[in-house]
């Protein structure tokens, strides 16, 4: 079933769908689509993943998997989707592959954000780093989470309004954009892209 919603979204957008890309002489394929319910298929992801780094890489699970979800994102996925939902997500990628940035990373379900205001969570462990994620005015910020100063874990310090203070040594950073707005750090903290997408919070770097 998931394979014919697929070849027929595919057959709309006009994209030739083919089971091994390997074996046809097809430069690389633009969408790879992988049920991860299927033996070793999260070993699949990182395949493709390796193989085709531009790829944008589609799982899809009949069977509500949290776990399952997150590993699949986090080894390679650019999205998970319901199996149900997958040819409606699908057609709604496929007019847009070309612009799809490739460097994401999951950080947290959008659910766990309600009623949080100022320092969300911090993530010791990302792809490009400690990082705290804050919400303010209604907007979600990304910041790194060490003080370009003396390299303190800048999430430990009071927030207040749009404003972090470095516990430490006192220099304070804007959360919207990570300028320096007091010493003594001499430089910006830098902040990260987020986007929210099917309920899910991504960490976005070029």
């Amino acid at each position: 079933m998931a394979r014919s919603s697929v070849e027929r979204v595919a057959k709309e957008a006009g994209f030739l769908v083919v089971d091994d890309p390997t074996q046809t002489g097809v430069e690389g394929p633009d969408v790879i689509v992988i049920d991860l319910q299927r033996h070793k298929a999260i070993e699949g992801v990182q395949g493709a993943r390796a193989s085709y780094p531009e790829a944008l890489i589609v799982g899809h699970i009949s069977v509500p998997d949290q776990d399952l979800w997150i590993e699949a994102e986090r080894n390679g996925c650019d999205l998970v989707l319901n199996k149900g939902s997958l040819a409606i997500q699908l057609r709604r990628r496929l007019k847009n592959v070309e612009k799809v940035r490739r460097n994401r990373y999951p950080l947290m379900d959008e659910s766990d954000i309600a009623g949080r205001l100022g320092l969300v969570k911090r993530f010791n462990d990302t792809p490009v780093g400690p990082l705290a994620l804050y919400q303010v005015n209604g907007g979600l910020f990304c910041l790194e989470d060490v003080c370009p100063h003396a390299g303190a874990i800048l999430s430990e310090g009071p927030v207040e309004g749009s404003v972090v203070t470095c516990p430490l040594h006192g220099s304070q950073f804007d959360i919207c954009d990570g300028s320096r707005l007091r010493g003594p750090a001499d430089l910006p903290v830098c902040r990260y892209d987020i986007i929210v997408e099917a309920g899910r919070v991504f960490l976005v770097w070029a």
